[in-house]
């Protein structure tokens, strides 16, 4: 008789997310893979997540915990305590799988023990009908290789512009994980960057795949710019970065790697700037600790980008600022 396929665990932490959670385990029940379970965590949400998630659990495979509000690194973690796959899928709440992304990733990592597996990914906002839309060229970041580092240095812009693996769209090998240990609980903000960081070091290296994940966004830019407003969410991702320039450093101290990390506390700096003076003071030390010129970001429109190549990037920020807040009190007379 031929071998039972590998299970395959799927985390999937959930918080108010009523609107979003029966498309995302109609995903998960539509897998062509035959072989999973799946752990909803519920945390501590106030709308029908709960209920929603709970009429999934007639196709026996899919089981709802619930938790006080914690955190989606402790909602995971609870989730991978309980699991006995050999893979791992991690998926947000509001995200999608394609059908078969879970059959195409393991078929590749079964060929490639100790690898990890990244499928492409569609980035959509709310309104737009993901299924007609393509995913990003990112081969330039995204594709095969045997050198851990020399992956994570070019996602983080060590060669220019940095890229990202959204959380879904991997699938790690139980192996990998009972080796980096838990989810930082600590970090509010780029969790899954960190956890990565240390996968893929503890990887062989990458295979890229067939299926896609489709990840649902709210707003424009990267996540810490939309959650810029307060400051717990700024030093997580100062936390963050940190941890992830530290496992990098154990590895190298390339002229790309110290590139790469001069960008990103750039960009902190940027987000940060000029509602938490304190933190940008901490990010711009970093860069320059670097020794290298940061890739400063695109921050608006013509009149935006000019001031900031004449007047450097705080003057053009505070211009934005000033449009924005003119604007919005047009918009409420």
């Amino acid at each position: 008789m031929p071998d039972a396929p590998p299970p395959v665990s799927i985390i999937i932490p959930a918080y108010n997310a009523g609107k979003f959670i029966a498309e995302t385990l109609d995903s998960v029940v539509r897998q062509t893979y035959p072989s999973w379970e799946a752990f909803v965590v519920d945390d501590g949400s106030r709308d029908q997540t709960i209920a929603i998630a709970k009429s999934f659990e007639k196709y026996g495979s899919i089981r709802v915990l619930e938790q006080k509000n914690s955190g989606a690194c402790v909602a995971r973690n609870l989730g991978m305590s309980l699991s006995r796959g050999k893979y791992i899928q991690y998926l947000d709440a509001d995200d999608v799988l394609s059908p078969d992304k879970l059959e195409k990733q393991v078929e590749v990592l079964e060929q490639n023990p100790g690898y990890l597996a990244i499928c492409p990914t569609v980035h959509f906002m709310n309104s737009e009908d993901y299924l007609t839309m393509s995913p990003r060229e990112e081969s330039f970041w995204i594709h095969d290789t045997n050198d851990p580092v020399d992956f994570l240095v070019r996602l983080y812009g060590g060669d220019g512009e940095r890229w990202m693996v959204q959380t879904s769209a991997w699938l790690t090998p139980r192996s990998v994980t009972d080796q980096i240990g838990p989810w930082d609980e600590r970090l509010l903000l780029d969790q899954d960057g960190e956890y990565f960081a240390r996968a893929v070091l503890a990887s062989k290296g990458i295979r890229t795949t067939g299926g896609m994940n489709y990840y649902r966004r709210f707003s424009y830019g990267s996540n810490i710019s939309a959650k810029a407003n307060k400051i717990e969410n700024l030093q997580s991702a100062l936390l963050a970065l940190d941890l992830k320039a530290g496992y990098l450093e154990q590895h190298t101290r390339s002229d790309r790697f110290q590139r790469a990390m001069s960008t990103l506390y750039m960009e902190i700096a940027i987000n940060a700037y000029p509602m938490f003076p304190e933190l940008v003071a901490i990010c711009e030390e970093r860069v320059r600790k670097t020794g290298k010129k940061p890739e400063i970001p695109v921050l608006g429109g013509k009149l935006i980008e000019a001031t900031k190549y004449l007047f450097g990037w705080k003057a053009a920020k505070l211009l934005r600022k000033n449009i924005h807040a003119i604007l919005k009190r047009g918009r409420v007379s």
